[in-house]
């Protein structure tokens, strides 16, 4: 046993830090590993306070994850000042508590255009450095890309020392313990640090939190153990032996008091659970454990958010700050961009949507992987405590358990961000569609996120989804129609997934909700009759046709306006129609090209009947490219990025136009 006694570039103006925002002087000097170990160890407290410091300071000014950085301080200035990670191995899961390790980095003065346009990730990035090995952004993979590059560094003569850090809401990951076990059984080399503060954005949830509460608990246990040992060791002649008898007798006593100690089971060395604010207490702890053979756990206890004033009692408020003040938005030429007014959020949209559902049905019940803050539903969840399911974050358990409530009557709702789905695709696959069992997904944040990038844009949720047979695909245009594509998604007996973005609903509805087309599988609706060229929208992508729409009007051109509501099926019959009779059928998602609503419009144009002498239209696919989106201060710059901004589109509209048409908005421009 190993003792644990130790206590794009952008027109925008760049952000500025926070007036006054301190850097020690501690803080100013440790600007690289090597430079951090020139520090005494009584330093270390110090440069702790001083890194603390400037995080409140700089974060709360540009906003991004707050808590988990405060919680980790002491833990990444201590795996620093021990290993050589230009050489060792470091990989954060999930990343977003990467902060200090940036700071220690020599990424100081990126703080102040953190998570903006050209600015730096909110996440490990290796285009940033060389310390960052992954650009990773989804929970429970730290273990397994550890054991990977475990193996890789066998072949050297003298192999690098792997770390990988995890937190106990992401250890209930399936795939965190897939890697477990077989990280015990190969015995490579590697330190697995459980960062256990109880929560991940929410509090932590299910039977291993349970585990670590006996875990937590255990450590009074644990000192009086430690102080007994320290007291026998110190009597003369005897001690060691006595010392040595009694340790078997320790092992036992803790499998007592915390029955099974999983983690040893598993074939691992568990150690802990030890003081993750103790720095000087860490630094001892690392060298021990570093030294041992075979894959070991290091137990860490951590506060989230610990220097905020409001961690102790809120940490999940501090989880992510937004910035004191929105950024500007600036159109290409640098002009500033008036704010518009907006409606409520799509999430709130949905949550209160769901709510009036399971009240009018006792069969509506929630679930959520790990979110109920993000997804909305917290107050569902209040009020409908026995219909409302956090399994934490196991999204393929928590599609599969869907499954399982489907088949025995229920009408389940999977609330999950559509770049977490993707980690059930195939429950998706074999336990919903295959089963053609009414499990309703709903898919937030589908599209460009914005500050947080490629690790969470929801870009691929229509592709991946809309091969499944029995599959339904909606997308609702505002927040009347989130409220009736609900209803009519949890009506069906088939599986159906409903996409929305983030960000609000539009603040004017383009139609009352009486005057709207009733809301049926497969039925798109027209808002716009027009010539020549006919835009298809996609869910939120419909206001900014209709936009595009307008500002033609403006300029006496009609242009056509589809809210398509179903990207499968979709409303072949109205689009045989306006092949017809437009010279041109442009698509409009937020959302990949390839595979996504376009790609239906495109399969669906290639059915359609041709009829001699009558010209079939042209179709033109907008979305996202082929490529990763880096993150940007806004989610409309990264769609402008794309050509999906209003403004874009125009002038693509134009292109199509005869030039006659195409003529008369340059003219109403002059």
């Amino acid at each position: 046993m190993v003792e644990t006694t130790a206590s794009t570039e952008s027109s925008e103006p760049d952000p500025q830090v926070a007036p006054g925002s301190p850097v020690g002087d501690l803080l100013a000097l440790a600007q690289s590993p090597a430079e951090l170990k020139k520090l005494s160890e009584q330093e270390l407290g110090a440069l702790c306070a001083q890194m603390r410091t400037f995080l409140l300071d700089t974060v709360q000014t540009t906003g991004g994850h707050l808590g988990s950085n405060l919680g980790v301080v002491e833990l990444t200035v201590a795996l620093h000042y021990v290993y050589n990670f230009e050489r060792d191995r470091l990989i954060l899961d999930v990343s977003h508590q990467c902060y200090p390790h940036k700071l220690l980095t020599g990424r100081m003065e990126g703080f102040a255009k953190l998570r903006r346009t050209g600015g730096l990730c909110g996440f490990t990035h290796p285009e940033e450095s060389p310390f960052d090995l992954f650009h990773t952004g989804h929970a429970g993979t730290s273990i397994s890309l550890g054991l990977g590059l475990s193996m890789a560094g066998a072949r050297d003569e003298t192999p690098p020392k792997v770390v990988s850090i995890i937190g106990d809401a992401s250890l209930g990951a399936g795939v965190a313990f897939e890697a477990i076990n077989h990280a015990g059984a190969s015995g490579s080399p590697m330190l697995v640090i459980l960062n256990d503060n109880e929560w991940s954005i929410s509090k932590s949830v299910g039977a291993l939190s349970k585990y670590l509460s006996k875990v937590r608990s255990n450590r009074l246990v644990q000192r009086a153990g430690q102080e007994t040992k320290s007291l026998i060791q110190a009597i003369p002649l005897i001690g060691a032996r006595v010392d040595r008898a009694l340790d078997d007798l320790g092992e036992v006593m803790r499998h007592a008091v915390v029955p099974g100690h999983i983690f040893e089971e598993a074939g691992v060395r568990y150690v802990g659970p030890v003081d993750g604010h103790d720095v000087n207490g860490m630094v001892e702890v690392l060298r021990k454990v570093s030294e041992l053979d075979g894959v070991v756990i290091l137990h860490v206890l951590t506060e989230k958010g610990k220097g905020h004033p409001d961690g102790p009692n809120h940490p999940e408020r501090v989880h992510a700050v937004k910035p004191k003040a929105p950024a500007t938005q600036y159109k290409t030429e640098g002009t500033p961009v008036e704010p518009r007014a907006q409606g409520v959020a799509f999430t709130k949209a949905f949550a209160d949507s769901l709510e009036v559902c399971a009240n009018r049905d006792v069969r509506v019940h929630a679930i959520t992987a790990g979110m109920p803050s993000g997804t909305g539903l917290v107050n569902f969840s209040e009020r409908f405590p026995s219909r409302f399911h956090d399994t934490g974050i196991t999204e393929q358990h928590a599609v599969a358990m869907a499954a399982g409530m489907a088949k025995g009557g229920l009408r389940p709702v999977v609330a999950i961000y559509s770049t977490f789905l993707q980690r059930g695709f195939d429950q998706c696959f074999q336990e919903v569609a295959l089963q053609d069992l009414p499990v309703v997904l709903a898919l937030d944040r589908a599209g460009p996120v914005g500050q947080d990038g490629p690790t969470h844009h929801g870009a691929y949720d229509i592709a991946y989804l809309r091969t499944l047979p029995n599959f339904i695909l909606g997308a609702p245009r505002d927040a009347t129609d989130m409220a009736r594509m609900l209803d009519c998604m949890l009506a069906q007996n088939h599986p159906s997934a409903i996409r929305y973005p983030r960000g609000n609903t539009p603040h004017e509805e383009c139609l009352p909700e009486a005057e709207r087309l009733p809301m049926q599988a497969g039925k798109a609706e027209v808002l716009r009759e027009g010539e020549d060229v006919v835009l298809w929208a996609y869910g939120s992508m419909v206001s900014v046709a209709l936009e595009v729409a307008a500002t033609w009007n403006q300029a006496g051109v009609a242009v056509g306006v589809v809210d398509a509501r179903f990207a499968k099926p979709l409303d072949e019959g109205l689009l045989e129609e306006h092949l017809r009779s437009y010279a041109h059928v442009v698509t409009l998602e937020a959302h990949q090209r390839m595979g996504g609503f376009g790609s239906a419009v495109l399969e669906a144009a290639s059915r359609a009947p041709w009829t001699e002498g009558i010209p079939q239209a042209r179709v033109k696919v907008l979305g996202l490219p082929d490529r990763f989106l880096e993150h940007k201060t806004s989610v409309d710059e990264q769609l402008a990025e794309a050509g999906l901004d209003a403004g874009r589109i125009v002038r693509t509209v134009g292109n199509l136009l005869p030039a006659a048409k195409r003529g008369r908005l340059e003219r109403l421009e002059r």
